[in-house]
């Protein structure tokens, strides 16, 4: 009993990662294409969910083997949450578009600065609580196999991210 907690506590915690990785990755895409809608996501105009998001989303879902009545739960979950977050959303990109703003100023202030990334750690800090409360309401929905299957493409993804930092690395120090 003991190894199923552990084993559903590093599944949240896996969900938690890549929503919150999601959420960093849409956040900058905002930061440069969101003004027409406030910083909103165009999902947001069509009900919040996963719309928008669909490619992204079918792919996991077809890993996970996802059944359509868990597909509409977590549609479902993600709807539930979507007033919450999205303002901590638009936060958070107004907040990155300012530091940006700040670093790219004739004379950058390093204490400003420092107080900005303050603002956006406490912005993300909030985030993470709220999307590890979806995660942990997804992970009602998943069956021990398909919470494994995402721990498993979570891994794999990582060491694709942990390549290409090194094949970076390498370039930097090959000077190119």
């Amino acid at each position: 009993m003991k190894a199923l907690h552990k084993k559903g506590f590093v599944a949240l915690a896996i969900l938690t990662a890549v929503a919150i990785g999601g959420t960093i990755v849409s956040g900058n895409a905002w930061a440069d294409r969101g003004d027409a809608r406030g910083g909103r996501c165009a999902c947001s105009e069509r009900g919040g969910g996963w719309k928008g998001h669909d490619h992204r989303m079918h792919q996991l879902a077809k890993a996970l083997d996802l059944s359509k009545e868990q597909k509409e739960q977590v549609k479902a979950i993600f709807r539930k949450h979507h007033d919450e977050i999205a303002p901590l959303r638009k936060e958070m990109v107004s907040e990155r578009r300012e530091l940006r703003n700040l670093i790219l100023s004739d004379k950058p202030d390093e204490a400003v600065l420092r107080e900005q990334a303050k603002k956006i750690a406490a912005t993300g800090g909030n985030l993470a609580v709220r999307w590890a409360k979806v995660a942990q309401e997804v992970r009602t929905v998943l069956t021990p196999e398909q919470i494994q299957k995402f721990r498993a493409l979570q891994e794999k993804r990582d060491r694709r991210i942990d390549r290409m930092m090194e094949q970076r690395e390498e370039r930097h120090s090959n000077g190119e």
